[in-house]
């Protein structure tokens, strides 16, 4: 406010004293309307007197003007350049959104976007765009299943047969009633995931700590869990494919596998005339680790 009777609501600032950074970060354009008031971003031009962009927006939105900023709430809401692509429930919930570094986008649905295979999670695998804001209730939308990572950890560190892994298997942690309950989108602390893409986690889990406690290697144990993951990945016993290609399924399953390797040890006791005993140790190692991102040297070790 600069005096009783200038009261503008959203978010106007003066720019006394030359600088020129103000709301979202956005440069203020004091030629057009005076200081302060007009405002710049790369896909809008804002009037913080009300609110409201002077151009259209290039994402469409059947559920609001296409003047419109932030759903009306600058202060809930951040949106930096003007182009986040809104991801919402098919009755336009807003649940997050994404940068797709295009200017012309439209409104999408989550089903719609699970069925393009676009991911936030993993930033070095495929039709990765970056998550740029969650909405405020997201972890207790009654649309998703919402899940701890030491939930994910205590399904995935069940010692289970391979073959229940299948698609509807007890390890089929997408179907089951213990993980997302054929819920395709959940969020693990307070995070939105892929429900599919956080079932591979069990399986990397299981495979690894087997694969570990018969040879004592962990490396080879790493490849191996994801070479086995990329030929049974889709949860076909038989005629599936190998998928070798750059996608976030992948990634996940090494996140499981690098996980477990720091979760578990072997310790072996030397017996007289006997096979060597071995058995898997749990350290403290955290189950919010799981939601640690595929570095590119992990990549390049274990995804070539």
């Amino acid at each position: 406010m600069i005096s009783t009777t200038t009261y503008r609501p959203q978010s106007f600032r003066s720019a006394n004293g030359g600088y020129r950074y103000f709301f979202n970060g956005q440069e203020a354009d004091n030629e057009v309307l005076g200081e302060g008031v007009s405002l710049t971003a790369e896909f809008w031009q804002y009037d913080s007197r009300l609110g409201r962009r002077w151009n259209v927006d290039p994402v469409f939105k059947e559920y609001e003007s296409p003047y419109a900023c932030f759903a009306g709430n600058p202060v809930l809401f951040v949106d930096l350049r003007g182009d986040t692509l809104r991801v919402t429930t098919k009755d336009g919930t807003f649940l997050f959104s994404i940068d797709d570094k295009k200017t012309k986008t439209t409104a999408i649905t989550a089903k719609q976007l699970y069925d393009k295979g676009i991911q936030w999670f993993e930033p070095l695998a495929d039709n990765f765009m970056p998550l740029i804001e969650r909405a405020k209730d997201l972890s207790t939308n009654p649309n998703l299943k919402h899940f701890t990572w030491q939930q994910v950890a205590d399904f995935a560190e069940v010692n289970r047969p391979m073959i229940s892994y299948r698609q509807g298997g007890a390890g089929d942690w997408k179907m089951s009633k213990d993980g997302a309950d054929g819920y395709y989108l959940v969020t693990v602390g307070n995070y939105p995931y892929w429900s599919d893409v956080i079932g591979q986690i069990a399986y990397a889990v299981d495979f690894f700590t087997d694969n570990y406690l018969l040879t004592g290697e962990k490396g080879s144990s790493i490849r191996k869990t994801v070479q086995k993951g990329k030929e049974y990945g889709d949860g076909k016993l038989f005629g599936g494919k190998t998928d070798n290609s750059n996608t976030y399924d992948n990634y996940l399953i090494l996140r499981g596998a690098l996980w477990a390797s720091k979760r578990y040890s072997l310790k072996v006791t030397k017996r007289l005339l006997i096979s060597d005993k071995k058995e898997l140790k749990r350290t403290t190692y955290s189950p919010d680790n799981l939601k640690t991102q595929i570095s590119k040297d992990e990549k390049n070790d274990y995804l070539r």
